[in-house]
């Protein structure tokens, strides 16, 4: 589904206000940022979509998302929000 600019907007907020809730050094998974998408704020959107839009906030300058470093399970992405991102929020 594509999303309006009002959408996109809703999304990454949500995408960075699941972070937030979440500031462990682990991070979480793009599944778990989609179900809280998906059911929290109604968004009709899948991992594809939540990983577009993750790569997207990490590619902001400042960054405000950022993938966590694996040494094991590299193949295991999770994401954690950036003090920019929690900036942002605050702002």
């Amino acid at each position: 589904m594509k999303l309006t600019s009002e959408q996109l907007e809703i999304f990454r907020r949500s995408i960075l206000d699941v972070l937030n809730a979440n500031l462990t050094r682990f991070g979480l998974p793009a599944r778990a940022i989609l179900t809280h998408c998906q059911v929290a704020q109604g968004l009709q959107v899948d991992e594809s979509q939540v990983l577009d839009q993750l790569d997207y906030l990490q590619r902001r300058e400042p960054p405000l998302v950022e993938e966590v470093e694996k040494v094991i399970s590299r193949e295991r992405q999770n994401w954690r929000i950036t003090e920019a991102g929690r900036a942002f929020l605050d702002a």
